[in-house]
């Protein structure tokens, strides 16, 4: 794609507007300067440690070859763990 001037391209840019998890960050901090436990899940990079059965059975799962993707529908047994609990709640 060519364009005419520079000024095209510059006007183009400034469409573009601010990417949402940086407007989503502003805010979080915005809500923890107010006094509200706020936990960075819109960045995606967590300030938590991972729980020991999660590294035991990630470890579990690379030794048994499991390290390719799954089916897009997701894992048949987490899948139905999942509707066996919100199954449970919901009743």
């Amino acid at each position: 794609m060519t364009f005419g001037r520079h000024s095209d391209l510059a006007e183009r840019v400034k469409r573009l507007g601010t990417e949402t998890a940086f407007a989503v960050s502003a805010e979080a901090a915005r809500w923890r300067e107010e006094g509200h436990v706020v936990y960075p899940f819109h960045l995606g990079d967590l300030d938590l440690r991972t729980p020991q059965n999660i590294v035991d059975a990630t470890e579990k799962a690379i030794a048994d070859g499991h390290t390719g993707y799954c089916p897009n529908a997701g894992i048949l047994p987490l899948r139905q763990a999942i509707a066996a609990d919100v199954s449970a709640s919901t009743t």
